[in-house]
């Protein structure tokens, strides 16, 4: 009974799979997909389907949820920033507005910033959290013009993984997981002239067309190990994630009640992930180096498929890392993703954690065209 159960149970993950995204099409709107900057995935080329590292991987792949070491997140304070943000800040500094129109043509620059909420659980086939998250960024929309995206949202998410009965079980191990995910998300998004840039306030944000955004979806993933030595994982991101997005004139009409001047049903794209680790035993045979991890992915395998306007240059879909250990403390990072390089350093004492990397983000649809560098910088609160 327990091996036809679990049997039904891949039938269903693999039509789900294959099956429920072609109704992507049906919506008005693709909208974004929920996100959790991670200065240690970063640094590694992206979010590895087959990372298993505690709270932080909780949005990796939810089969991880069995294997993983129990943790408890108490608070995380990471921030994030994309672009020339120092060179706009000693501009503002200086007031030297003669050099803003040269900066601002194809322009994109901003600031995430995750926690201080970063609440929640993982290990023992659970994965539980909860988040505050914001972003802001600025972006050119044409001749000295710029468009400046802002929002603050809340992200909840819980799942659960469990272990199938496997030939060998010494040898091989093979997990299967779902997560549910919400968000509630508050949004301004507005075009201003360069030359005014400077001097938005408040009174300009609450003057501005004010979005509410709530959504809900799952994911579903597969990992399988070989000897704890080699990982091969599957991760089915947003296999259906419908989302309602309600307009207000202003942020005050939304506090106030008001009726809605829009409301468009969208959707978070679906997208397929492959990845492979190799994880070679180091603890037992060398003193210094306690741990090396090696990763391969390509992201989102079906996207010429499914929604064909989305899709970029195979390259871009690319991520390779590597992780070395040292003393179980010290982490050094080095990655490749969507043609760009990346780097960046971990420090684990356990309690506390903090975790710093650079990399840059392809904005264009193919390689090399428009490459935006970035840091993020993350203090983590664990038990």
């Amino acid at each position: 009974m327990k091996i036809r159960l679990n049997f039904t149970l891949l039938l269903i993950i693999g039509f789900s799979l294959f099956i429920v995204p072609l109704s992507v099409y049906a919506a008005d709107l693709y909208e974004r997909p929920v996100s959790i900057i991670s200065p240690a995935s970063s640094a590694l080329g992206g979010p590895h389907v087959t990372m298993n590292d505690g709270f932080s991987s909780l949005m990796n792949n939810p089969a991880g949820f069995y294997s993983v070491e129990p943790e408890f997140s108490i608070a995380e304070i990471t921030m994030g920033l994309k672009g020339p943000v120092f060179d706009i800040a000693n501009l503002i500094l200086t007031e030297d507005m003669a050099a803003l129109p040269d900066l601002i043509q194809g322009i994109y620059t901003g600031i995430d910033l995750l926690g201080p909420v970063s609440f929640g659980y993982v290990g023992e086939g659970l994965g539980l959290g909860i988040y505050s998250n914001s972003y802001s960024t600025i972006s050119s929309s044409g001749p000295l013009t710029v468009k400046a995206d802002i929002g603050s949202e809340i992200i909840l998410s819980g799942g659960y993984a469990l272990r199938l009965p496997f030939p060998l079980p010494e040898t091989h191990l093979v997990d299967v997981g779902m997560l549910l995910k919400g968000t509630f998300r508050g949004e301004l998004s507005f075009e201003e002239s360069a030359l005014n840039i400077m001097n938005i306030g408040m009174d300009t944000l609450t003057t501005e067309p004010f979005s509410f955004i709530t959504g809900i979806g799952f994911d579903l993933g597969f990992r399988y190990s070989y000897l704890n030595m080699i990982t091969i994982g599957l991760v089915g991101r947003d296999i259906y994630s419908p989302t309602v997005r309600n307009t207000y004139s202003n942020v005050d009409a939304f506090s106030s009640g008001a009726v809605p001047l829009e409301e468009l049903k969208g959707i978070v794209p679906f997208t397929l992930d492959f990845g492979v680790m190799y994880s070679p035993d180091f603890e037992s045979k060398n003193l210094f180096i306690s741990d090396i991890k090696v990763y391969l992915d390509y992201y989102d395998i079906l996207d010429f498929w499914l929604y064909p306007e989305l899709a970029v240059n195979p390259i871009l879909h690319i991520g390779i890392g590597t992780e070395i250990s040292m003393l179980s403390i010290l982490d050094v990072r080095a990655g490749f993703n969507q043609g760009l390089l990346s780097a960046g350093l971990g420090l684990d004492l356990h309690y506390f954690k903090m975790n710093l990397a650079m990399f840059g983000i392809e904005l264009s649809t193919e390689p090399g065209l428009q490459p935006v560098y970035n840091i993020q910088l993350g203090f983590e609160f664990r038990i």
